[in-house]
């Protein structure tokens, strides 16, 4: 099986290069697909699912779309991208077919990748080490509600790091390594590495 993720920004796609590995687990192969921004992406996905014709060919290929939800409304978000899978000729996880497989799984990080880091302050304390025995806002309890690089960086600046700007790829490269798949709070993440178990359970 192979698993072709649609991401849109280059952070994304350097955690995903460490964290993907470890839900995997060897079961299946991945390509990250780089689409640079969220409006490229939604923009140039009906074109692009509609060109995996490969999968009505047998191939045991399958498709995860990952974007941040930003300011947008999480339902429409999730409808919009399902809908477009549906015009496709795809099913979803969200509705597969009658004998309950699919091909997509659609993804929202809510409200950024970020909240992903913030869900893991353990991570956090492994990627700098100056983190260790501090104290972390409450906010970080609920990542979901607070997870945007912004809030992160004013924390991360509090510290000591990344004082005068937040470098998104070397961050994610930084805190991915040390990112544990059981002990993340953002719901947006368990819900991802859901997706992905859900994904190779029809291997």
């Amino acid at each position: 099986m192979q698993i072709d993720v649609l991401l849109e920004e280059p952070s994304a796609e350097e955690a995903l290069r460490i964290i993907l590995p470890k839900i995997l687990a060897r079961k299946a192969k991945f390509k990250l697909i780089n689409m640079r921004n969220k409006s490229r992406l939604i923009g140039e996905l009906p074109k692009r699912l509609l060109g995996y014709k490969r999968l009505e060919n047998g191939e045991d290929l399958r498709i995860v779309v990952l974007v941040d939800r930003d300011r947008d409304n999480c339902e429409n978000l999730k409808a919009r991208l399902e809908r477009i899978a549906h015009d496709a000729g795809l099913f979803t996880r969200t509705s597969p077919d009658q004998h309950g497989h699919f091909q997509v799984v659609n993804r929202i990080a809510i409200e950024e990748l970020e909240a992903w880091f913030i869900g893991d302050t353990e991570a956090l304390k492994g990627a700098f080490s100056g983190l260790r025995g501090e104290a972390f806002p409450k906010s970080f309890n609920n990542p979901d509600n607070s997870g945007t690089w912004e809030h992160l960086h004013r924390f991360l600046k509090s510290k000591g790091i990344y004082k005068s700007n937040y470098p998104k790829i070397e961050a994610a490269r930084k805190i991915a390594p040390h990112m544990d798949l059981s002990r993340n709070k953002s719901r947006s993440f368990r819900h991802f590495c859901q997706g992905i178990d859900a994904l190779l359970s029809f291997s």
